[in-house]
């Protein structure tokens, strides 16, 4: 074989070693890219540290593309157990679920006490008592904001029996409905509570003097045994960005601004009063979540199957937090 000849053929060996790689290489970085997809119930400040974890690239670091949805929190629970999506994240619905059987478990926690105001029209309502017979709007009824809303009736002395909740959705549909006078209250978190005072509404009630979980993670049991690395790393990047929430305050709010409609001060307000109660570990003490299941009034079922614990801790422990 001529000189020529055995170049040529080193050359063609070549470009197809270098094909080939090339194409070990694509195939290597997709199998280590997970695409994830996170239930919203709304786009509010409680779910800053989702935010946050994706602006700032935390969740790429772990080998993550996240794709947020926003679902009724009603529909949460069977969106994740038929596949549709990874994690919910809205507390009280699925953890009602989950406390009646559903095969799915509490796996982070964001927001130990999330803050409500129990928000009227003043030239309506004058005062919290006038609020016996008439209509409270809710995201839905039982739900989160619901029962917090129960709660701050009962605060001051009314019997929340007294006032009948309707099911309205999210927090600008609930501030349309106490607006048109559709319904006479509303619950909500900031910056929902200052945008309704700054269209003249007032808070009667708030925030709750109870804890009351507002956000966290929630995944199929059967993802838990069959994707524990995805679930370490989707929690791995939810603790960097409480990190990071907790030692940049200014640019967290321009994030916040960023991610739901809101002016700089209302960021800011939310960010001081209810961001502190993120809860750093992402996780709750049994007595907390017995107390909730007391909350709830539902059968009671073993705390080892309503809540895993373990690839927090894990995650903790390898982020050295």
């Amino acid at each position: 074989m001529s000189c020529h000849a055995q170049v040529g053929h080193l050359r063609h060996f070549l470009v197809g070693l270098l094909a080939l790689a090339v194409a070990l290489c694509a195939s290597a970085a997709g199998a280590q890219t997970q695409k994830i997809r996170i239930s919203l119930s709304s786009r509010s400040n409680t779910n800053t540290t989702y935010y946050v974890a994706e602006a700032k690239g935390f969740l790429k670091e772990e080998g993550l593309e996240v794709e947020f949805i926003q679902i009724n929190p009603r529909l949460g629970a069977m969106a994740v157990l038929n596949g549709d999506v990874t994690f919910t994240t809205s507390f009280f619905s699925t953890f009602r679920g989950i406390v009646q059987g559903l095969p799915m478990k509490t796996v982070f926690v964001l927001l130990k006490k999330g803050m409500y105001f129990l928000m009227v029209r003043p030239d309506v309502i004058r005062d919290i008592q006038d609020l016996k017979g008439k209509k409270l709007g809710v995201a839905s009824v039982n739900g989160g904001d619901h029962i917090v809303a129960r709660e701050l009736l009962r605060m001051k002395g009314v019997d929340p029996n007294s006032v009948q909740a309707l099911a309205v959705g999210e927090p600008t549909l609930r501030a349309q409905a106490v607006l048109s006078n559709a319904v006479q209250a509303v619950a909500v978190s900031p910056p929902h509570d200052l945008m309704l005072q700054q269209m003249g509404l007032k808070a009667v009630s708030g925030p709750p003097e109870i804890g009351v979980p507002n956000s966290g993670l929630f995944a199929a049991d059967r993802f838990i045994k069959e994707s524990p690395q995805v679930l370490r790393r989707t929690i791995r990047a939810m603790l960097k960005a409480n990190r990071f929430i907790e030692e940049h305050r200014d640019e967290t709010i321009r994030i916040m601004m960023g991610a739901v409609a809101q002016t700089p001060e209302a960021a800011a307000r939310s960010y001081d009063v209810e961001l502190k109660t993120l809860a750093k570990d992402g996780q709750m003490s049994d007595a907390e979540l017995e107390a909730q299941m007391e909350r709830l009034g539902d059968k009671k079922r073993p705390l080892d199957e309503i809540r895993d614990f373990s690839h927090a801790r894990a995650a903790l422990k390898e982020l050295g937090l």
